[in-house]
């Protein structure tokens, strides 16, 4: 298993940065790589849907763990089996912040160099972004 993990801390409440995570019409705001996100029900564990990435055919992916104000994971099988799986975390802070972090696991054959350092490099500027994005939202 290939892992990459980030972290950042926002002065946005968790609950704004879960807004984030929860309206996929917003991805694309935080998420630059990402044209588009489309889930096939409701955001919450068990939704499935496809995330269109630039560049990229429509990959789909799976919701496998939800939990409000708290974090989330999502993962997406490639055609050779490896499983791409994002972790998203929130905690609370003492100042009404959030302390967001995000971790990309690869497991299966392709999992390494270079799939992963292309799949994580792009994840403390979208980090960023979402963090200014709940900042912004909850103005």
């Amino acid at each position: 298993m290939w892992t990459y993990e980030h972290s950042i801390v926002t002065a946005a409440s968790p609950g704004a940065v879960w807004g984030c995570y929860a309206d996929p019409a917003v991805w694309p705001e935080w998420d630059e790589e990402m044209a588009e996100l489309r889930l096939d029900g409701p955001f919450g564990a068990g939704v499935t849907g496809a995330m269109h990435l630039y560049g990229l055919p429509p990959l789909a992916f799976a919701v496998v763990e939800a939990t409000e104000r708290q974090g989330l994971s999502t993962e997406t099988a490639l055609e050779d089996g490896t499983v791409i799986r994002f972790v998203h975390r929130l905690t609370d802070r003492a100042d009404g912040g959030t302390r967001i972090v995000h971790r990309v696991e690869l497991d299966g054959p392709s999992a390494g160099e270079p799939l992963g350092g292309e799949i994580a490099g792009p994840v403390p500027a979208a980090m960023r972004r979402l963090a200014a994005v709940a900042e912004a939202r909850s103005r």
